[in-house]
């Protein structure tokens, strides 16, 4: 009876865990590959509390190609300048559009599409290539209160709730909001994340100040000023970036604004580490091997049964 009963057990558990990896395997083959064939479309919303801003114009530059996998790689433009999309968390995709917008400005890149909202602070692109573009837009300005929206990247076509690539994609807008003061300030911050690879870093850099996008002064930075620097008196009402005038080789850089500073972090590249199966690559066979184990456990506990039931006879 004991036999009998650790044999049900063990089948039982053996059937759950088979029940289990095959619901993974399935939620794998769910998402699928991507089309990079397919066309796809984008709707931003620009507004607060329900309520929309109207005629803001926005501009839309395709910054990476995609691959079936998800993977980005640089596109056009956007290819000669020395950024990672690799192992990015949201505040790193953030600085990312960040850094990639100054760029834009800088270097007066032309949009892939250009419009304005519409009376509910809509704007919709369709008709897009798969891949990751870059949304910018212009302030809006309503009771005395501006509204100053943030550069965004987007991934057409987009991951839903459910794990399901979504072609027709919706997002909003972040902004920033207030009262534009007469004169303002601007620090940057030099950080340097190359652990072990110090010999590597520069004596110094030169960042530029950036009016509306165009250069309006150049610092340099070293450990004489610990790496910052900080300008006064600044036209308030102007749209004010930095960007690194060149980058030292093998280095990335971010850029991302915190309040009044701009955090600058040049990063040297760890070697990538090896990429994880690709979806529905290696995922086939997983059902398989756990039947064939399920299997052989079976028949090894039934002929186990057997020969003690002889030797209790």
């Amino acid at each position: 009876m004991k036999v009998k009963t650790i044999l049900k057990r063990t089948v039982t558990i053996l059937l759950s865990v088979f029940i289990g990896t095959s619901c993974i395997a399935t939620a794998v083959f769910a998402l699928g590959n991507i089309d990079t064939s397919r066309k796809t479309s984008l709707t931003v919303y620009f507004g607060e509390n329900g309520t929309g801003f109207p005629n803001v114009d926005f501009r839309f530059y395709r910054v990476a190609n995609m691959s079936d996998t998800g993977s980005f790689t640089l596109w056009g433009d956007f290819h000669a300048y020395p950024v990672s999309l690799e192992n990015l968390d949201s505040s790193g995709w953030r600085a990312l559009a960040q850094t990639l917008y100054a760029y834009v400005k800088r270097d007066n890149l032309q949009p892939l599409r250009t419009g304005k909202t519409n009376s509910d602070g809509l704007i919709s692109f369709s008709e897009l290539t798969v891949g990751l573009y870059l949304v910018t837009g212009d302030m809006y300005t309503k009771e005395g209160t501006t509204y100053t929206p943030e550069p965004m990247l987007v991934s057409l076509p987009g991951l839903t709730a459910g794990d399901e690539w979504d072609y027709d994609v919706e997002v909003s807008c972040k902004y920033d909001s207030g009262t534009i003061p007469a004169l303002v300030e601007r620090k940057v911050q030099k950080v340097w994340k190359d652990d072990g690879n110090e010999d590597k870093r520069p004596e110094a850099i030169s960042v530029q100040l950036l009016e509306n996008g165009s250069v309006v002064a150049t610092v340099t930075l070293s450990e004489e000023n610990n790496w910052e620097y900080t300008w006064n008196n600044l036209n308030g009402s102007s749209t004010w970036q930095i960007a690194e005038a060149e980058t030292p080789e093998g280095y990335t850089v971010t850029v991302a604004q915190e309040g009044i500073t701009f955090i600058m972090t040049n990063t040297f590249p760890p070697e990538t580490p090896p990429k994880l199966p690709q979806t529905g690559m290696l995922w086939w066979p997983v059902p398989l091997l756990v039947c064939g184990g399920l299997l052989l456990v079976v028949i090894g506990l039934f002929v186990g049964r057997k020969q003690v039931d002889k030797n209790e006879k």
